[in-house]
């Protein structure tokens, strides 16, 4: 895309949004720094990552050709039913309702991801752009510019600041101080692992749990998540087929699962995890299913212990409106919300490229930078706010409604 003025963006963060926004600027032809608060990628920070058209779509506009390729060439195989299914604890199906999101359809629908794969996707190329263990602290407008501080000392300066910082973001700190996150800590799920989808494991699970995102449920209050990922194509041998260039991690069949643990299990902060912290886990969660089928406790039985992390989930309320500037909010930055019908990636990655078409659209000469920035701003919030009450209301979404009650 030709710019008759390119922009230099600055990025606060290098998660999903933050790194798509940063393809998509280089594509159009724009500059970018991304500041990153992970000196490396070692975090656990999730596996399996639900795609629909909001967020594949994205990726469409934002990456290069090759590099959208390479992410629908490891994405899952397409699922026999592009649905939300409850089953009961002997695995029985409950009910079900189409994903959330627009249509997905065409030869090769968007699917699912693992979030390592799509994140060193996203990192390719961007060389020198990318600063890892340099997160952005704050920042200062003035006329014309945007000016940041980093936390290990030093700053930079661009035409556009986007927090892409997630939930508990400095930029949004400045920008919106009124907002408070709602933390909620581990509920129902929130423990999370993956488990190898060894043959003998597949022969024991019955087809409906390859079928589509399942949550199984008991009357008890327990439930567990499972979401199968056995990519299009291994994410090696793509990468050497698609875009040599980029190295991609092996990465076997495996089925994330996400489980509850008894009420009163004391889940010790990740600071504070020890060596038999894993097993503990484990063993709490195959409490909390004991009776349900044996396919159900043979995926919890056979985690991998190495996996096996907590994610304490929290929440933002819907921000009233704000005063456009040069210093802007996606993904989590701007709407985190609970993780449990799916959709934050892909609203993240939504917002990366609705930005990226108001910043080229500005750098164009077709609008005056703030207004456009305000536009991208208002549509957000008009698509994405509605989402994030749905999120609150997860029983009633999921399935159908089959969670309620249960």
């Amino acid at each position: 895309m030709s710019t008759a003025k390119p922009l230099h963006v600055l990025i606060a963060g290098g998660g999903l949004s933050g790194l798509a926004l940063a393809q998509g600027l280089i594509k159009d032809g724009h500059t970018c720094e991304v500041f990153e608060r992970d000196a490396g990628d070692t975090r656990k920070i999730g596996y399996y990552l639900h795609m629909n058209a909001d967020g594949g779509e994205a990726l469409r506009r934002c990456l290069p050709a090759d590099l959208f390729e390479l992410y629908a060439q490891t994405s899952r195989r397409t699922y026999e039913r592009r649905e939300s299914v409850v089953l009961d604890d002997q695995l029985n199906e409950l009910s079900s309702q189409p994903h959330l999101g627009p249509p997905n359809e065409g030869e090769r629908p968007h699917t699912g991801v693992h979030r390592r794969t799509l994140r060193a996707i996203l990192r390719a190329r961007l060389g020198d752009a990318f600063h890892p263990g340099q997160p952005v602290t704050g920042y200062q407008e003035t006329p014309g510019k945007v000016t940041v501080t980093l936390a290990k000392g030093g700053t930079a300066r661009g035409d556009v600041l986007v927090g892409a910082d997630g939930i508990r973001s400095a930029v949004r700190g400045q920008k919106l101080p009124g907002t408070t996150v709602i933390d909620t800590g581990v509920r129902g799920l929130g423990v999370f692992g993956r488990t190898p989808l060894t043959p003998e494991l597949a022969a024991q699970l019955p087809p409906q749990l390859f079928e589509g995102v399942i949550i199984a449920a008991d009357r008890k209050g327990s439930r567990l998540l499972i979401a199968v990922y056995r990519p299009r194509q291994r994410p090696q041998d793509a990468a050497a087929a698609i875009a040599p260039d980029v190295t991609l991690e092996p990465v076997g069949d495996y089925v994330m699962i996400s489980c509850s643990v008894p009420p009163g299990t004391v889940i010790p902060p990740a600071a504070q995890s020890t060596d038999g912290t894993p097993a503990m886990l484990r063993d709490a969660m195959l409490a909390a299913i004991e009776g349900w089928h044996p396919a159900a406790r043979a995926l919890v039985a056979s985690v991998d212990l190495n996996s096996i992390f907590v994610i304490p989930f929290g929440f933002l309320e819907p921000a009233p409106p704000w005063e456009p500037s040069r210093v802007t909010l996606v993904g989590d930055a701007a709407h985190a919300m609970l993780p449990t019908l799916g959709l934050g990636a892909n609203l993240a990655l939504r917002d990366a490229a609705h930005l990226l078409g108001q910043l080229s659209a500005a750098a164009c000469g077709e609008a005056a930078l703030v207004p456009a920035i305000g536009a991208f701003e208002q549509g957000m919030r008009d698509y994405v706010y509605p989402f994030m009450r749905m999120t609150s209301e997860h029983d009633k979404q999921f399935g159908g409604g089959a969670l309620e009650g249960r």
